[in-house]
């Protein structure tokens, strides 16, 4: 087993987040609303992304895209796993882009979200940068009313 980490703040306010998010979904909107005050805490006083954390995130989302996806697909495929299948294949449209997304970010830094609004869809996982989201996820075709407008 690997050793625990002492999570940042900023994976605490995701981990938060992602705990508010299983709440709604079992429509226990007290805890809900703590998770989203966690969340917003530990936000606030998470530590902003530097430069070698993007190297890290970028080289997470390269190793995924190389050799994570395959041996996934091959277990799915082996188990008739058509849920799986589709997660996976979602997962990996989402996991590209934001690939493309990491690349265009290197080359131009803040200046590619400046003046506009960053969303994710809550399905999928689809990053669009942009004014207003689509009114159809790419990916997953859920509507828009699923891309939410990432804070801060």
């Amino acid at each position: 087993m690997d050793a625990m980490k002492e999570l940042s703040r900023g994976e605490l306010s995701s981990l938060c987040s992602n705990l508010a998010k299983a709440c709604e979904k079992q429509q226990l909107f007290d805890q809900q609303k703590q998770f989203l005050e966690l969340a917003d805490y530990y936000a606030k006083h998470a530590e902003p992304a530097d430069a070698a954390n993007m190297e890290a995130i970028e080289a997470i989302v390269r190793g995924d895209l190389d050799s994570g996806f395959g041996p996934a697909f091959e277990q799915a495929h082996a188990d008739h796993d058509r849920g799986a299948l589709r997660a996976l294949t979602w997962s990996q449209k989402a996991t590209t882009l934001l690939d493309s997304l990491l690349k265009r970010y290197a080359s131009k830094g803040d200046a590619l979200i400046e003046g506009t609004s960053v969303w994710v869809c809550e399905i999928c996982g689809f990053i669009f940068v942009g004014d207003n989201p689509p009114d159809v996820c790419p990916i997953c075709k859920v509507p828009k009313s699923k891309i939410v407008k990432v804070r801060g």
